[in-house]
């Protein structure tokens, strides 16, 4: 395969791909580095969640004998009619370079969301995206640096401002409900987009009407729920951005690879124009040996 510039460009090309695989091996150890970090912090999220289930069966659908209790002091057994008002959170990155972890969100969006929908959301990469096609679009830029449960602890206490705010301003007898999009992290090498419902809860009346509550029936449910729909806000953030370091490992560690590919073909060019040109001045030496000798004769 002849290339413009010959074995110069070649040997120029196969020093720019070795310092583009020091940079992607260098990512990918930052990367795994991250990824064992946020891993304990997901699996210690998920067993808190999985404690709560157990004082109390919870469902996101109504059932028989399941109160709609949420934090905001509403008890109810039955659901709400009209058309329900959804809020979507959606969980993307700050920076790229980690395969198709911003697409796939994306693409989870465009099936579930309707351009009447709020969303929020979060990550620079996705954001850019998102709001040039949808209309009623929050963002948040620049958030996953230095992610923390007392950071989800905000954002939960501005998801609840909105929900109160839209209350507010129904003029129907309309539910609320929150959904977040995100990357469910299952393992290093399984890591799949999910759209799950947040908010509301209903919670299983299995304690029977003798239980006693101490302080009071209300105060603990309240604690619970709070509780409750916080674990699972900071579970789909912390699985998010252990997903991302994941993903940004395997697409790094690809790149890598690819690169080794790469340099081995080029060298292999390289070479071969090298011996082709070694030839060539080999075959000219030899013309001008037999030439000399033919005109001697």
């Amino acid at each position: 395969m002849a290339l413009k510039g010959g074995i110069k460009f070649l040997r120029k090309r196969i020093r720019a791909v070795r310092n583009i695989k020091k940079l992607t091996k260098a990512m990918k150890t930052v990367a795994s580095v991250r990824l064992r970090k946020a891993q304990p912090a997901l699996l210690n999220s998920r067993e808190f969640i999985e404690d709560l289930e157990k004082i109390f069966p919870i469902s996101h659908e109504l059932k028989e004998d399941f109160l709609n209790y949420n934090v905001l002091g509403n008890t109810s057994g039955v659901a709400k009619t009209g058309e329900a008002k959804r809020i979507f959170i959606v969980l993307g990155s700050d920076r790229g370079l980690c395969g198709a972890f911003n697409s796939n969100i994306v693409r989870l969006v465009q099936a579930y969301v309707k351009q009447d929908d709020i969303i929020w959301v979060f990550g620079t990469r996705i954001a850019r995206v998102i709001s040039k096609r949808y209309k009623d679009v929050r963002e948040f830029r620049d958030f996953w640096k230095d992610l923390s449960y007392d950071k989800v602890e905000r954002v939960y206490e501005q998801i609840i401002s909105e929900i109160n705010k839209l209350r507010n301003e129904s003029v129907e007898n309309s539910e609320l409900e929150v959904y977040c999009i995100f990357t469910l992290f299952k393992s290093v090498g399984t890591q799949v987009p999910t759209c799950e419902k947040i908010f509301p809860i209903y919670i299983s009346e299995v304690w029977g009407p003798k239980k006693i509550f101490e302080p009071s029936r209300d105060k603990v449910l309240d604690f619970f729920t709070e509780a409750f729909l916080k674990a699972k806000l900071f579970f789909a953030f912390q699985s998010s951005i252990t997903s991302e370091h994941a993903m940004r490992m395997k697409a790094m560690d690809m790149a890598t690879q690819n690169s080794d590919r790469l340099i081995r073909v080029l060298t292999l060019q390289m070479n071969k124009a090298r011996q082709e040109a070694i030839t060539k001045e080999l075959i000219d030496i030899v013309n001008g040996k037999n030439a000399l000798e033919a005109q001697a004769i």
